[in-house]
């Protein structure tokens, strides 16, 4: 019987489709006759006679729609819409692993005789499992975005990088980065210190540009320019040193933490899987072309094809019946109305239910993520069991490395919010060892005394608490209290807000030079402190 229960099981999973959007690119592109060139290109490409497309109707190279559903060949369809001017085009095929079918969807709309709005879409129906499909564009958006006047996001596609080279460039780089319009990653591609050559990148840059055209911003960032986007941005957000970092759409540094937008060492790059950065480059590529943005917001942007042939059957018959046809014909209308519904229906489920598949599978990658820093975490609290807190640091005489040292030295135990780096950037607290002496006081007695209690580490961080002059306590007594004061209490973590409710209190000055606060919270998931602010006040009703 178990041997007949794993037979069915695997004959279940070969029957199944698992279909996903691999990548959707939309590009604004002016010119002459804008409309009509697109459709041109898309038509050549989709019509090459490498491709096994039989008896390619006259009108479909006029742009009118059409349907090629034969026996040994390819499926191609186009639908035309006039009012608005609309033209949509899809081509299913088979490559070279016949265990996957590709669908390009095209949607070209216009928005004059010179402008108009081009999509394109991929995806990937694939029998059987649910291995990884490779992200990639087709290559006819290459051509459209390196020989036409094509913008993303508001900016001129080119086979070039956009080099950021002086302190006009990095500002303008800024703006953009902080755009609340833009849509797509921009990955940053670092030079050596002191160079200015924007061949010196870690990373070939014009084969990167190729495979993510349409949908990434690629940026090279001189030694120069580093240096001021630091000062401009902050060391955390910055990227120097032949480093590659990208930054996600809705960057914030106020309320991100410098993880979401994730930066790569030279290092650790040409150590990607031995392979002297190739390897990285796939990588790269991979998380580069990743879409965020929700399925209905994308599908407001450019309609799938299904979407748009349902459309075009609605009009059809509205407009038979308002010209009086006999019902014979608007009968014959309604089914083609009724089977168009019944396939966007289908289409609008199959990814859907893939869409579910990948939460399952991002859920069970989170949980082997935990269940290994759990394990470091038991390991960490056996090292602090056996060991005494050490006494060696080296305390900076100033705070303008805090986040430096703070990584080096405290990492996986007290981590500073961006916020809390910013605010002790503006700060000019005259008791530098104070500061410093309080996160190691958090990391070597408050955490072991959450994370393993015991009275005698209550003592040990009530003690060293009272040798510093400071008090641990709630921000409010009351309830609520902190949501009087904006968001001053409250920082952006893990995709969740959360409320900075406990803080050292040092001198209650309000002179920026003498008074001392940390806020921070417990993050119970990962069991480590994290510090919102410092080292000066929050606002209070006293304040």
């Amino acid at each position: 019987m178990i041997q007949v229960a794993e037979n069915i099981s695997l004959q279940d999973a070969e029957r199944r489709i698992f279909v996903q959007v691999v990548s959707q690119v939309g590009l604004v592109v002016r010119g002459d006759d804008i409309f009509r060139e697109l459709q041109k290109r898309v038509l050549r490409w989709g019509f090459d006679p490498s491709r096994n497309l039989r008896n390619i109707p006259d009108g479909a190279w006029e742009g009118e729609s059409f349907e090629i559903d034969q026996d040994n060949s390819e499926q191609a369809e186009a639908v035309r819409l006039d009012k608005p001017r609309y033209w949509a085009f899809r081509l299913r095929e088979r490559l070279k692993d016949t265990s996957r079918i590709w669908t390009t969807e095209v949607g070209i709309a216009e928005r004059s005789s010179t402008e108009a709005v081009f999509g394109c879409r991929l995806i990937c129906a694939q029998r059987g499992n649910s291995e990884p499909i490779p992200r990639s564009i087709p290559n006819f958006v290459r051509g459209i975005a390196f020989t036409q006047n094509a913008y993303l996001d508001g900016r001129r596609t080119s086979p070039e990088p956009w080099v950021v080279d002086t302190e006009d460039d990095v500002e303008e780089l800024v703006a953009f980065i902080e755009a609340p319009h833009r849509n797509h990653p921009i990955v940053a591609l670092s030079l050596p210190e002191g160079s200015g050559n924007p061949d010196e990148t870690v990373l070939p840059v014009h084969p990167f540009i190729r495979r993510t055209v349409g949908f990434v911003h690629t940026v090279v960032v001189t030694s120069d320019a580093a240096f001021a986007l630091t000062d401009r941005i902050g060391k955390e957000f910055s990227v120097y040193r032949q480093a590659v970092r990208t930054y996600n759409p809705g960057f914030d540094p106020g309320t991100h933490l410098p993880t979401d937008h994730p930066v790569a060492t030279v290092a650790r790059i040409l150590d990607w899987g031995g392979n002297a950065g190739a390897g990285f480059t796939d990588f790269l590529v991979e998380q580069a072309l990743r879409i965020t943005r929700p399925r209905d917001v994308l599908e407001r942007e450019q309609p799938s094809f299904q979407h748009l042939k349902r459309i075009a059957a609605q009009h059809a018959r509205e407009t038979a019946s308002a010209a009086g046809r006999d019902d014979s014909e608007l009968l014959k209308l309604a089914e083609d109305e009724v089977r168009a519904a019944k396939q966007e229906a289908e289409a609008s489920l199959e990814l859907a239910v893939n869409a579910d598949s990948e939460r399952q599978q991002a859920v069970s990658e989170l949980r082997q993520i935990k269940a290994g820093y759990m394990a470091l975490q038991a390991r960490l609290d056996s090292l602090l069991v056996e060991q005494p807190a050490s006494t060696g640091i080296a305390i900076p005489e100033s705070l303008d490395d805090i986040e430096t040292w703070t990584r080096t030295h405290l990492s996986g135990q007290v981590e500073l919010h961006p916020k809390a780096v910013k605010a002790v950037r503006a700060s000019d607290f005259q008791d530098v060892a104070l500061v410093y002496n309080a996160l190691l006081m958090m990391r070597d007695l408050y955490v072991p005394m959450r994370r393993i209690g015991g009275i005698e580490r209550k003592n040990a961080f009530e003690t060293r608490l009272a040798e510093l002059g400071l008090e641990n306590t709630p921000c409010f007594a009351q309830e609520n209290k902190s949501k009087n004061f904006g968001g001053a209490y409250f920082v952006r973590y893990q995709e969740s807000t959360r409320e900075l409710d406990w803080h050292l209190k040092g001198s209650n000055s309000r002179d920026g030079r003498l008074g001392f606060r940390l806020y921070y919270f417990w993050d119970a998931e990962t069991a480590r402190v994290i510090v919102g602010y410092l080292p000066g006040h929050l606002k209070t009703d006293i304040t």
